[in-house]
């Protein structure tokens, strides 16, 4: 019978006797010869965790062999050496009874080639399972105890520090720990994490891991309570806890990592706080000078004050390095742009809107003003006929409502006027219009520039040089 042997062990169990890669083949094929089985292959994993069947290369060799028919028999040493989960071992135990392939276990005698010993697999793999989720949870609890001691658990070394193996113990980096107390003062003076990152990416300070210095990993440094001599466990969850460190060097103080705990709060309450798409009219139509990529809109706060930024989207994946600049910055940029525009180039699409987009957009916007400020007159009316205001505020308030509804009903009536004529769409039109704007641009609010942004310009071709923002070119 044409028989595959499979043998795996993991990192841990390597120096265990009788669990090596040498002693399973040894053992395995004496046995295969005893049974009179031709070996067709060997199928090792080695140094490979048992937990996961898709991590390892050899398993899905071994079962690629079965489905084409070139494996009659699959023998191991001992069921776990193939799979610890029954969902798994299952899987292919169907899966070698569908191509005629029995299975084999040395240690535990087991012949899938009849329905009592498919049957006792099953059985056999329950209970290793149940085994393996009993032990993950006593080595959890061994680890929360440790914690509770004071105990550094991770055997890994953190930025700042050096594991000891072996002792289990930290021992300050005095090279990385430099750069902890950089981290936290950068950060103290307004840096953000991306600009941190950055700086340390700009001065080939090398992670812990070898890895790449981002948001994230300067995060985990500004989070960790180690740096202050104390352990945690179950970070996020409801039963984590924090407890004084034993034998473990602080490398800042308390009051340095309480500020800097205190100013994230601050800028994560602060960034929370949704900005209206009013303030940000500029991100929709901007484009980079540099890969042509658009552009996202961000809150930021310094010296206790909010402005926004926009920033191409390739910063984030690292496609483009195009710097970010502030909303006024633009602003300063485009009006600028119009006040020394010459000759108006129009992208054709922009030049078929419909007589609906405005009488949809402007005449439903004036119509709802005017029908506020009517509720606000008409309220003003009640407070006066009850004595709760007197006529001289209701005079007053009433002359301004009406001033604010003339100017209104007026701008809905040339709208009116101007849905009826043909020719409202056309080059000229929005070149009047355009060249109006170069001197009452600045005069506009928030909303009014961006609704013109969206009706009349297409892209922004935008890039930053030195301190100043340049616009490059404007596709109406």
């Amino acid at each position: 019978m044409q028989t595959a042997i499979y043998c795996r062990v993991s990192t841990e169990e390597q120096a265990t006797e009788g669990f090596s890669i040498h002693a399973q083949k040894d053992k395995l094929t004496k046995y295969a010869s005893i049974n009179d089985w031709d070996i067709v292959d060997y199928y090792v994993d080695d140094g490979i965790s048992g937990k996961n069947l898709t991590d390892r290369k050899e398993v899905s060799r071994l079962i690629e062999d079965v489905k084409k028919g070139k494996i009659e028999n699959v023998l191991i040493y001992k069921l776990d050496r193939l799979t610890r989960s029954v969902k798994d071992l299952i899987y292919l135990i169907e899966l070698f009874d569908s191509h005629n392939c029995t299975f084999n276990s040395q240690t535990e005698k087991i012949d899938t080639s009849n329905a009592v010993g498919r049957m006792f697999v099953k059985i056999i793999g329950i209970f290793a399972e149940f085994e393996r989720e009993n032990l993950a949870e006593r080595v959890t609890f061994g680890y929360e105890q440790k914690t509770k001691e004071g105990n550094y658990t991770n055997c890994n070394g953190v930025f700042g520090y050096d594991y000891l193996v072996g002792i289990g113990k930290l021992r300050v980096n005095k090279n990385e720990a430099i750069y902890v107390k950089k981290i936290f003062n950068w950060y103290l003076d307004g840096e953000s994490m991306i600009k941190i990152a950055k700086k340390l990416k700009d001065l080939n300070v090398p992670t812990k891991r070898g890895g790449h210095w981002n948001q994230s990993t300067i995060y985990s440094i500004l989070t960790n309570p180690l740096y202050i001599g104390n352990v945690r466990y179950g970070v996020g969850r409801k039963n984590g806890f924090e407890v004084s460190g034993k034998n473990i060097t602080p490398i800042i103080n308390e009051d340095l990592f309480n500020s800097v705990s205190n100013l994230m709060k601050k800028r994560k309450k602060f960034h929370n706080k949704k900005y209206s798409s009013d303030d940000t009219y500029y991100f929709r139509v901007l484009r980079c000078s540099l890969c042509g990529g658009k552009y996202h809109a961000r809150q930021q706060l310094q010296s206790g004050k909010k402005y926004i930024t926009y920033q191409c989207n390739g910063h984030n994946n690292n496609s483009c390095n195009a710097p970010g600049f502030s909303h006024l910055k633009t602003e300063n940029a485009f009006i600028n742009y119009l006040e020394n525009i010459k000759d108006l180039e129009f992208d054709k699409s922009i030049l078929k809107k419909e007589k609906r987009v405005i009488e949809n957009n402007d005449t439903l916007d004036l119509q709802e003003q005017i029908e506020k400020l009517n509720k606000k007159k008409k309220d003003m009316t009640e407070l006066f006929s009850t004595d709760e205001i007197d006529y001289e505020t209701f005079k007053e308030v009433k002359s301004v409502v009406d001033s604010k509804l003339e100017v209104l009903n007026n701008e809905l009536d040339k709208i009116n006027k101007y849905s009826n004529e043909e020719d409202l769409t056309n080059e000229e039109i929005i070149k009047e219009v355009i060249v109006n704007l170069k001197n009452n641009f600045i005069h506009l609010n928030n909303h009014e520039k961006k609704m013109f942004l969206e009706r009349f310009v297409k892209e922004i071709k935008v890039r930053k040089e030195g301190n100043d923002v340049i616009i490059d070119e404007v596709i109406f």
